[in-house]
């Protein structure tokens, strides 16, 4: 690719890249980098050929038993650590009594010693108090670039998941009066990957898996090929002369022509402006297109929000006593 731009413009064609000292083969090599990150990232759902799906399966609790001392932040002698010991702040933790303040979080576990730290005081002191462990957040996709919209969706109970929550609603959920409703709600919040958090997390153990999902865009566009063979992967940007875009190879030439003669000062615009046409021509291509209709769609044949009269019609009505 680099061969194929140097050549359009007349300059000297480099036999390698990736490796390459030359200050002229560096700056297309780093401008390559660049275009492909941009392209990338211009289409606002995302190429088809990086849309991927994210499965989330949501873990039952765990009951321990432990003993809380009021004013502390230490729950000691507990029964067990093993599952919630690797990513502790992945968890709440309520106790049945009540000592607990609602939404208390995993700060960090002492598997020798049997004792976890928490982010909340105890209110009251226990013996062997029972207490229940909830994950409430989840890995993301190490690949992640940005979200599909509206396609989070609670498979199990065939029904949309309501988010992303604001930080204020999700702390009006977690610390107001009324924390639960009848759906799922789930923002992002913190570094990648445990960033995915839900509300309210499962409470109860369940018989049938709790399945999350969500469609993304990956921001792995380079297939990886390695010089004298090796695993193939993906990645986000190019690492070896061999490895292969994903996304359109004359979009990124294309692109990286402008890109250098702005760089150099030069004057870009044509160069730009065919660029500009080729990638908008993909972006109409790209996964194909709805037939739009000049008429009115017709009405769905279900009841919806939009069928349904305010108010009580045809109840009884106050004013004329029927």
């Amino acid at each position: 690719m680099v061969q194929q731009v140097t050549g359009e413009l007349g300059l000297p064609q480099p036999s390698s890249v990736a490796t390459n000292s030359d200050p002229q083969v560096v700056q297309f090599f780093n401008l390559f980098q660049r275009e492909l990150t941009e392209l990338r990232q211009c289409k606002s759902d995302g190429w088809t050929v990086l849309q991927t799906l994210w499965i989330i399966q949501v873990a039952n609790p765990i009951t321990i038993l432990g003993d809380l001392t009021e004013g502390s932040t230490l729950i000691q002698n507990l029964s067990s650590t093993a599952t919630f010991s690797t990513n502790p702040t992945t968890y709440l933790i309520t106790d049945s009594s009540g000592n607990l303040p609602v939404s208390t979080r995993l700060v960090s576990v002492n598997t020798s010693a049997s004792t976890l730290i928490v982010d909340s005081q105890a209110n009251g002191s226990a013996t062997q108090a029972t207490l229940t462990v909830m994950q409430d957040t989840y890995a993301m996709p190490t690949d992640f670039d940005f979200y599909i919209g509206t396609t989070w969706w609670d498979r199990t109970n065939r029904w949309a998941l309501l988010g992303p929550d604001s930080p204020q609603i999700d702390q009006w959920h977690r610390s107001g009066i009324y924390v639960t409703g009848p759906r799922r709600h789930f923002r992002q919040l913190g570094q990648l990957p445990n960033a995915w958090r839900i509300w309210p997390p499962l409470s109860t153990a369940s018989t049938t898996p709790q399945e999350l999902v969500f469609e993304y865009s990956s921001q792995n566009a380079v297939i990886v090929t390695p010089f004298g063979g090796g695993t193939t992967t993906t990645a986000a940007l190019f690492a070896n002369d061999t490895d292969i875009p994903i996304l359109d190879a004359q979009a990124i030439m294309l692109g990286v022509k402008w890109r250098w003669a702005q760089a150099k000062r030069y004057q870009y615009a044509d160069y730009q402006q065919e660029y500009l046409d080729y990638v908008d021509r993909l972006k109409a291509r790209d996964g194909g297109n709805r037939i739009q209709s000049l008429s009115p769609e017709p009405a769905p044949d279900y009841i919806t929000p939009s069928s349904t009269p305010d108010g009580f019609w045809p109840g009884n009505s106050s004013i004329t006593g029927q």
